[in-house]
């Protein structure tokens, strides 16, 4: 008997991505991770932690429901997959994706449903006709997968963001998905193993996570002393505003360095927080800017060439 509630298997995160002729690249998208259980009966939805999400996003149930007589053979069957909200066919959005999970009351789902609909971008298939496949190699599960997502009558080429369900496609060209990627400013990049079996609850190097990263120059504003983060910000209409913090990425050295520089030109405390007049830059990384805030921020370098009046929201923006 399979189960609506696995845990998912998870990525490895790494710097660079792996090549070889057991590798194939899909697009990382950034939304909910998510297991689509479906049976004679129901259509669960769970998050990575086991949460219901079938309720919170009815689109995908209902657009399912309507071809249960064609497909109810295949049932019980489980997908993983990735909940989103489609910008273009290679970049979700993370903040409408948020708003969305955060909605209860059923009249501001159904409207929001009309407004921001949601796509679930298949990428495995689990199970099928109550047996678990995830010992299949992934090409198998995969050729499963697009079988069951033609179905549907979606196309398995490309992604299409209107869609409500969609079939991840996979390549083996590493430059070509490097450069589309860039392009469309996409979270990242999943790396398979050809020869992957899924296993639940497991972190594994068979997949690898590669994160399209952003990096632009920020000013040093301060270091709080309760839980050893450094602020930074940028110039936006003649003020320096708050756009994150960071403590990862830093070596010990380093670290202990930049705190006695803050320390020997404090400006002032607020709090925990020793303040600084700005004069230092350090380069970040991150993944993007969300509601002002840098997403994943990371200290790269310091930049001692750097003067903090170029260090605008202009600049962040475009860099961004």
């Amino acid at each position: 008997m399979i189960s609506a509630f696995l845990k998912p298997m998870l990525p490895t995160l790494s710097n660079e991505l792996p090549v070889g002729e057991d590798w194939v690249y899909e697009v990382k998208y950034d939304g909910f991770r998510c297991l689509l259980y479906w049976n004679h009966s129901k259509i669960v939805m769970t998050s990575r932690n086991g949460h219901p999400l079938h309720t919170i996003f009815p689109e995908i149930p209902n657009f399912l429901k309507s071809f249960e007589n064609k497909l109810n053979h295949l049932f019980p069957l489980l997908l993983d997959g990735e909940l989103c909200i489609l910008e273009n066919p290679f970049k979700a959005n993370f903040e409408q994706i948020q708003k969305r999970g955060r909605l209860k009351q059923s009249d501001r789902i159904t409207q929001a449903v009309k407004l921001c609909p949601s796509s679930f971008c298949a990428f495995d298939l689990l199970a099928v006709e109550g047996q678990y496949i995830y010992h299949e190699h992934f090409l198998k599960r995969k050729e499963l997968l697009s079988g069951f997502i033609e179905a549907l009558d979606v196309d398995i080429q490309k992604v299409i963001p209107s869609s409500f369900m969609n079939f991840v496609p996979f390549t083996n060209d590493k430059e070509y998905i490097e450069h589309t990627v860039r392009n469309n400013k996409s979270e990242g990049i999943v790396a398979k193993n050809i020869k992957n079996k899924w296993s639940s609850g497991t972190r594994t190097t068979h997949w690898i996570k590669v994160k399209n990263l952003k990096y632009s120059t920020f000013i040093l504003t301060g270091y709080d002393t309760e839980n050893g983060f450094f602020h930074v910000g940028v110039v936006k209409e003649d003020q320096i505003i708050f756009v994150g913090l960071f403590s990862h990425g830093i070596s010990p050295e380093e670290k202990e360095a930049l705190i006695q520089v803050v320390k020997r030109n404090r400006s002032g405390k607020s709090g925990s927080i020793i303040m600084i007049e700005p004069s230092l830059c350090v380069e970040l990384s991150f993944l993007e800017v969300y509601k002002e805030q840098l997403r994943q921020p990371r200290f790269f370098r310091f930049r001692f060439d750097a003067d903090w009046e170029d260090c605008t929201w202009e600049s962040l923006q475009k860099n961004s």
